[in-house]
């Protein structure tokens, strides 16, 4: 059989294009990817919601406990506050007043003598304020002796320890000192 094309040369018959494109085997593997996916989220879920019933089924006995304990921990914070303080202040404070008195006495310079001091425990730490006066040898000044002094005192305190100085001149009877004011604080809790 022979064909002919009796059709106008302008109006040629066009040949149908196939797509080469496979969308019904993509769509499957897309649906097959779906329903895997969300039987694994569907399976975690069960898991989560299966140990979220067995943390709650131990959780039901504890929950009146933990009530009683919550109840007890806030009695004991309002009535036993003064009991707290009194052994945080004392008994369990460390540092002896002894030993910080008998090193502001080792460290001393030999030209200086102490006016004033005064120890007082607050909370956990504790002040320390010292006064005195230091007159000047031949080698240091009255303020180097009275600083290199708090430095030593101060390598024998706890490490956080902060310290103010104020120094002024006293002139008494044609005696040329250096008077000074310190204040050393560790452990010390500050008030609003």
């Amino acid at each position: 059989m022979i064909k002919i094309n009796l059709l106008p040369r302008e109006l040629p018959q066009g040949t149908k294009t196939s797509s080469r494109f496979p969308y019904i085997p993509l769509a499957i593997l897309a649906g097959t990817l779906f329903l895997l996916l969300t039987f694994f989220f569907y399976g975690d879920y069960l898991k989560g919601r299966a140990a979220y019933k067995r943390v709650q089924k131990e959780w039901m006995p504890l929950s009146p406990r933990m009530g009683q304990l919550k109840t007890l921990e806030k009695k004991i914070e309002i009535e036993m506050r003064g009991e707290n303080d009194f052994l945080r202040k004392n008994v369990l404070n460390t540092e002896s007043v002894t030993r910080i008195l008998s090193w502001a006495s080792e460290f001393l310079p030999p030209k200086g003598w102490l006016t004033e001091l005064k120890a007082e425990r607050d909370g956990e730490g504790c002040r320390l304020t010292l006064r005195g006066v230091v007159l000047p040898s031949r080698t240091q000044t009255g303020i180097e002796q009275i600083e290199e002094f708090l430095q030593k005192l101060k390598t024998k305190l706890p490490s956080e320890t902060v310290f103010m100085l104020t120094t002024s001149k006293e002139i008494k009877e044609k005696v040329d000192g250096t008077a000074f004011t310190a204040n050393l604080d560790w452990g010390v809790t500050k008030k609003p």
